[in-house]
């Protein structure tokens, strides 16, 4: 566990980075990666609107899941859910399909690389 306070711990993480300030994007809190600023903006609610439409996806699952093995469920049940090892995979390969098809067109067409770029660039994300 770390004792780090936030400040120190961003600090941290930003040590050995000063070759990333020149990329777009660099500047935090609003970055900027496009010469129109509008299409920042729409990229960033895209990227929202994914994440939300994974949130459901994701409450679903487990709404099914305690559907199907406890016949009942309740607000409650799915905040405390906590999943095997073997659901976890599950959703875990739901995520990397949902990923893939919403993102993919972002990567598509901007040089070599094709999945392999998608992954490190999307999926390899934590």
């Amino acid at each position: 566990m770390s004792t780090l306070t936030p400040e120190e711990r961003a600090k941290k993480l930003s040590e050995g980075l000063d070759y990333v300030k020149d990329l777009p994007g660099f500047e935090r809190g609003h970055p900027h990666y496009f010469k129109d600023p509008m299409i920042d903006h729409l990229l960033e609610i895209v990227l929202q609107l994914g994440a939300e439409m994974w949130i459901i996806r994701d409450r679903q699952m487990v709404t099914e899941h305690l559907l199907t093995t406890e016949g009942k469920v309740t607000p409650e049940m799915i905040e405390a859910f906590k999943p095997s090892p073997e659901f976890r995979e599950k959703m875990k390969a739901e995520r990397g399909t949902y990923t893939r098809r919403l993102y993919q067109s972002l990567y598509d067409g901007i040089g070599p690389g094709g999945e392999a770029a998608f992954v490190s660039g999307v999926l390899k994300v934590r």
